[in-house]
């Protein structure tokens, strides 16, 4: 399946996604703490300007007179323009307007609840009133005590606000330099994204998460050739010390037990697998078995044509990646001087290989498990980095073939593991299965 997007472009995407959400929190906060300053601010003057207002001897002595609003309006408006708020309000105890930037609305009682100042307490919020809604400070008017040991009475109230829509617009004329710098840091975070996928790319020598796996993949078909190759040269030395000898038949007899007369078709280790590459590969695994003192047999049963299509190549190719890591794997968890026994078989419409050793075999609560990339029940060691991949790449391959792998427990009393690939057909199609049962799978 052609993949979605590059590597080059997911990390883009990620890292651009990460600094416009880290930008735009940073933002959001920023903005909540510049309205905050922005509304203490504005209640600071307010509540100045409100005390002032309540304490000016001009005001308090207005309501003595016949016409209070007379007094008290004129000097509300010098007030409320020359400290930059909406409204100063002057109200008797009942409520009743002295002051008011309409002078149609003196003489009427406030739109609002004026009960907190008229008991003596300061009160602070967002109320609508007639000239719309408004962050407000109200305070008490004082009168005076009848002694000194009297308290002063509450003879009215200083109501002073300021329009939201006014502190809105301060708010946004102050984010201005905010919204640009933000801004200005995604620019920069988004270009420093792109060089870091840039600098990664680069480090990986431009390979794609598929070419990556396609390496894994080939870390142990590698090691098993240079192992043969190495078997090999010392077997020529062999042969050839034994013609400077002039030792012919024996030379040839040597062969023959060495089982190389049949190196191009390995018929001496897979006599029913036709297939060269997993014939080849059978051959290679055996070797390599061998020098680690493992006997590797491959069943009689195993039968296998060559590929004659373009798909089944395709499909014989993967079933190298899934029956090299299984032998690896076996051949890891093989008792000393132990054994590992391959079939390979294909009916036509599913092509199945079976892998079984007589190491200790995999416990039921861990079946699940093993196909996780990095986990391993192997004991830590030298190549511990390495560990985890091989069952990871086979559960990989299994899936993008909709096959389905089997763990239980096989006839030499170890694990097995069984796999089955549908042989590619037109219109085929399917869902992946990972089963971690004791079932068999029949050659």
């Amino acid at each position: 399946m052609r993949r979605a997007m590059t590597l080059r472009a997911q990390l883009l995407v990620l890292q651009v996604v990460i600094v416009l959400v880290l930008v735009c929190t940073t933002g959001f906060v920023a903005v909540a703490l510049q309205e905050r300053q922005l509304r203490e601010a504005y209640v600071d003057r307010m509540t100045g300007v409100a005390q002032s207002v309540a304490r000016l001897p001009a005001i308090h002595d207005a309501f003595d007179d016949d016409e209070p609003s007379a007094t008290i309006q004129p000097i509300a408006e010098v007030i409320r323009e020359a400290s930059g708020v909406t409204y100063v309000v002057v109200t008797d105890e009942h409520g009743v307007r002295y002051s008011h930037p309409d002078p149609g609305q003196i003489g009427r009682p406030v739109s609002t609840d004026p009960s907190v100042p008229l008991s003596g307490q300061v009160w602070t919020g967002t109320q609508t009133g007639t000239l719309g809604t408004s962050w407000r400070v109200k305070v008490p008017v004082y009168g005076d005590a009848a002694d000194d040991a009297s308290p002063a009475p509450v003879i009215g109230t200083a109501s002073v606000g300021i329009l939201e829509s006014e502190l809105r617009a301060d708010l946004t004329e102050d984010l201005g330099w905010l919204l640009a710098a933000l801004a200005a840091a995604a620019v920069v975070g988004v270009l420093c994204a792109a060089w870091v996928t840039r600098l990664v790319r680069r480090r990986i020598y431009l390979l794609e998460p598929e070419d990556i796996a396609g390496l894994l993949e080939t870390r142990g078909l590698t090691d098993a050739l240079r192992s043969q190759s190495h078997e090999f040269a010392n077997t020529v030395h062999v042969i050839s010390g034994l013609l400077e000898l002039g030792r012919t038949e024996e030379a040839v007899a040597f062969i023959e037990r060495s089982g190389y007369g049949g190196l191009l078709t390995a018929s001496a280790v897979a006599p029913g697998v036709r297939s060269p590459e997993l014939a080849a590969l059978l051959l290679v695994k055996a070797i390599t078995a061998r020098e680690r003192g493992v006997t590797l047999d491959v069943d009689d049963a195993s039968a296998l044509d060559p590929p004659t299509t373009p798909d089944a190549s395709s499909l014989h190719t993967d079933a190298l990646v899934v029956l090299g890591n299984l032998i690896d794997n076996a051949v890891d968890a093989a008792a000393p001087e132990g054994r590992v026994r391959v079939l390979l078989h294909s009916d036509g419409a599913h092509l199945r290989l079976r892998v079984d050793d007589d190491g200790p075999g995999v416990p039921a609560n861990l079946r699940h498990q093993v196909f996780k990339a990095g986990f391993s029940t192997k004991v830590p060691g030298d190549r511990e980095h390495s560990r985890g991949i091989g069952l990871a790449l086979v559960r990989r391959v299994v899936d993008r073939h909709d096959g389905e792998v089997v763990i239980g427990t096989g006839d030499l009393g170890g694990a097995r593991m069984t796999v089955e690939l549908p042989v590619p057909a037109s219109g085929s199609g399917g869902r992946s299965r990972a089963v971690a049962g004791a079932g068999e799978a029949a050659p």
